[in-house]
């Protein structure tokens, strides 16, 4: 009996892998030499690890997401008369073929489409920015039929290198609802509230329709992923208190801290982002400006490695940015808060209230704390 069990639960395991394979075969004679990619669409800073397929490496096929220690799955194929790349997801993924542009030419990538257990065959042509690739399987056969049904809510894009224009997100969420109610476990429902948020930031109606999938697909990991991400959003909106977080070596950031100032400005912010260093003297302009009227200032910085901690410390120095900096070495606030872009400015009152929660836009910093004040 119990050797007719585990042959039982290997045949299960063994069903259940099987259905997560897929196996691509590639054939691209315009770029042979040259190099694809294979990688999510655009995502936002927190959500890369819920892109995490996995492609059998070989002379061929690199893990350039591993290389660069992103989060989420971007492989490179080097481009031969046939390619052939195996690999297992957990879960349907969205994903583009990509070309990254040479000689100061823009780079291009097709439309996205569903990565699920199966064979594919595709062919590529020389020029396949925005193409879709006609792969049929359940998942995509469903994409297709919603992103028909999704057009009404979009103006097209002239351009081919821009997406198209979302004209009303109440009208689109209201509409995916209907559809969540009667398809309670399409995995392209939910990648589409995803969509939906890297693109347009954070709704209520998200976690609304989160709530209409089913008791069984609500176990599963991807929205138990989005799920946790989408609620630290909405319990670290304008009105909520925001959490204690913890930093490096036992630093941290609690209710007491905001007690002792009227309010408090934190700007959260990376090395690597461009508009965050450019922004740095208006912040500090605007410490300056209300420093003495019991405004704290302080920098929370998303690098965990010691050189890029000694940039940043450079980077605050040159600016004469006096104020306290954390470093979020445990990514705490960034989990805590949802925070999945820069520079991101929070202001707090004196009890851990957030009064308002801005990205990139010190002038609108700078009149929440006008009229507070005042």
């Amino acid at each position: 009996m119990k050797k007719l069990f585990y042959a039982l639960l290997i045949l299960i395991s063994n069903f259940l892998y099987s259905q997560n394979n897929f196996e691509i075969d590639l054939s691209s004679d315009s770029y042979i030499n040259d190099s694809l990619m294979l990688g999510a669409p655009a995502t936002r800073n927190g959500f890369g690890e819920l892109y995490t397929f996995k492609i059998q490496t070989n002379n061929n096929i690199s893990d350039f997401g591993k290389k660069i220690r992103m989060k989420h799955s971007i492989y490179y194929f080097k481009i031969q008369k046939k390619n052939i790349a195996s690999g297992f997801t957990e879960y349907p993924q969205p994903v583009a073929f990509g070309y990254i542009g040479k000689n100061g030419k823009a780079g291009y990538s097709t439309k996205v489409f569903f990565l699920e257990g199966g064979k594919y065959k595709i062919d590529l042509p020389k020029d396949f920015n925005n193409v879709e690739l006609n792969i049929d399987s359940p998942t995509n056969r469903e994409y297709k039929i919603l992103q028909k049904s999704l057009e009404p809510f979009y103006i097209k894009s002239k351009n081919p290198y821009q997406g198209d224009s979302l004209i009303n997100i109440d009208k689109k969420q209201e509409f995916l609802g209907e559809y969540i109610r009667k398809n309670p476990n399409s995995y392209v429902a939910l990648w589409e509230i995803v969509n939906d948020y890297t693109l347009n930031d954070y709704h209520p109606a998200y976690l609304k329709n989160l709530n209409l999938f089913s008791a069984k697909f609500k176990q599963n990991t991807l929205y138990k992923g989005v799920e946790a991400r989408l609620k630290a959003e909405q319990s670290t909106s304008i009105g909520q208190k925001i959490p204690d977080i913890y930093f490096e070596k036992g630093n941290k950031l609690t209710s007491e801290d905001f007690k002792k100032y009227k309010l408090t400005f934190i700007d959260y912010w990376s090395t690597t982002c461009a508009p965050c260093i450019k922004s740095m003297p208006e912040i500090v302009n605007l410490y300056h400006e209300y420093k003495g009227q019991n405004v704290n200032f302080i920098t929370i910085t998303d690098e965990q490695k010691p050189n890029r901690m000694e940039v940043a410390r450079n980077i605050l120095k040159k600016n004469n940015a006096d104020w306290m900096n954390f470093f979020d070495v445990n990514k705490d606030f960034q989990k805590k808060v949802n925070a999945t872009s820069y520079p991101l400015h929070f202001i707090i009152d004196e009890n851990g209230k957030i009064i308002a929660r801005i990205s990139n836009s010190i002038e609108e910093a700078r009149a929440v704390i006008k009229e507070f004040l005042q």
